[in-house]
């Protein structure tokens, strides 16, 4: 990437000052939703609201106009109409601003008027990177800064989202936070104006705060250089592409939402995949696997032990990882079983098999950490999914896993059903030892299906 566009897209989106043109008292108004996610994100740096009759915004005191700012802001939102956004777009580019966001709709998804219309906000931003226009903006966790419209509260992590949906990005924020998983960035690319999915890829690709890359695609308008992107980020970091508009009649649909046509689905995903991506089919998938990934530690092999108190979650975990090229439940040693009998007594009535259901004699973390560290300890394993319910007097076993997952080489998945409310305390202690923890038994496998993925990958 050339090497001042990179300077200024570092400018654009770990910015010192924003200035939000369009600013407004109003909490109904766009404008107002803006500075409502700058001050709840708890941005730190200098913030410009520019309106030409409020003084004050939220507490914060508010500019007139451009020419009133005290200094060139780093970034600027602009919150105006379609038409006023062309005017100061190029205003902002003559004061030699970093980057902007553009949020009205009206360009290219509304046809030939609205495509000229775009080719004049191309021209007036000139060499200034521009989000959208037609987007919800992004944010930046590990900056503190949301200059989305939808006021939220930011959980640093190392996934980033490139979305060419606000409603499906939202769904992808409202997962991962659901789901514990932190973010880094998330930008809404809209109509991408001067900021295509090939350029965004690759400033990602080399952002130390990404370790992951996920990306909502309806369309591009240049589908090489997207593919080459992907290739060359691939060979550092996961990208995982969620191909939206599959149907025969889908660019009827995306033509008219982000300006972009969604071409052959069979296509796409064979190009995608060559390139090097890993391919999902929904907004739950896509956190699932973004957060094995960010979390996790990487597999040597494909053979897979799973411990359970529970059978059922296991057969449905088995039956999606089974599906997984290479993927097996190898035999355990004659030693292991000898050491799980041991650990279960002989009133516990169970097979002693992989997958291993420890029955009752696994509800308690001892014997559970005592379990999960024999299969740990089989050298014929070379991952684990261990999963448990939640229960009134029955803790998780949280400790255990994070001990285990401290001592030992291979990549813990956990799976503990229950509620996402109960579950979030402990959650968070096993992400930081690399334990991905999920509620559902098919997101486990999914999760820990990525994982396995790894062995065959070149980063």
């Amino acid at each position: 990437m050339d090497r001042a566009l990179r300077e200024r897209l570092d400018r654009m989106f770990s910015p010192r000052s924003v200035a939000v043109i369009g600013a407004g008292s109003e909490p109904e108004r766009v404008g107002h939703a803006i500075m409502d996610s700058l001050v709840t994100g708890g941005f730190p740096g200098r913030i410009y609201p520019i309106h030409p009759r409020h003084q004050r915004i939220l507490g914060i005191p508010v500019i007139p106009d451009l020419a009133a700012l005290p200094e060139v802001p780093d970034l600027a939102v602009v919150a105006l109409n379609q038409h006023s956004t062309v005017q100061v777009t190029a205003r902002l580019s003559q004061m030699a601003v970093a980057g902007a966001s553009v949020i009205a709709g009206g360009y290219a998804e509304m046809g030939a008027e609205g495509a000229e219309l775009q080719k004049q906000l191309r021209d007036a931003a000139g060499d200034m990177p521009v989000v959208g226009p037609n987007t919800l903006g992004f944010l930046n966790a590990r900056a503190a800064l949301n200059v989305t419209f939808y006021p939220r509260v930011l959980r640093p992590g190392g996934v980033s989202f490139l979305s060419q949906s606000g409603g499906v990005g939202l769904s992808l924020k409202g997962r991962a936070d659901d789901e514990g998983l932190g973010l880094a960035k998330w930008i809404g690319v809209g109509n991408r104006v001067n900021l295509e999915f090939h350029t965004l890829i690759e400033y990602l690709a080399e952002d130390p705060e990404t370790s992951v890359i996920g990306v909502f695609l309806e369309g591009s308008a240049d589908p090489r250089a997207l593919l080459a992107a992907v290739a060359a980020a691939t060979r550092s970091k996961p990208v995982i592409v969620y191909k939206g508009g599959a149907g025969a009649d889908a660019d009827r649909v995306t033509v008219t939402h982000t300006g972009a046509h969604a071409g052959s689905d069979r296509i796409w995903r064979g190009a995608l995949k060559q390139a090097g991506a890993q391919m999902v089919s929904s907004s739950s998938e896509m956190i699932s696997v973004c957060k094995a990934l960010s979390v996790g530690k990487r597999p040597k092999g494909k053979r897979l032990g799973i411990f359970t108190h529970t059978a059922g979650p296991s057969i449905v975990a088995w039956d999606i990882l089974r599906r997984e090229p290479g993927c097996v439940l190898p035999e355990l040693q004659e030693k292991t079983i000898q050491r799980i009998a041991q650990i279960l007594g002989p009133t516990v009535p169970v097979v002693y098999k992989n997958p291993v259901d420890g029955a009752a004699g696994a509800f308690l973390s001892q014997p559970f950490h005592d379990i999960a560290e024999a299969l740990l300890q089989d050298t014929s394993v070379d991952a684990l999914l261990a999963i448990f319910c939640e229960h009134k007097n029955w803790p998780y076993p949280s400790g255990a896993l994070v001990d285990l997952a401290h001592q030992y080489p291979q990549p813990i998945v956990a799976c503990f059903i229950g509620s996402y409310r109960k579950i979030d305390p402990d959650r968070s202690k096993l992400h930081q030892a690399g334990v991905p923890t999920y509620v559902l038994p098919e997101d486990a496998a999914v999760g820990m299906q990525a994982l396995l993925r790894t062995v065959d990958s070149s980063w």
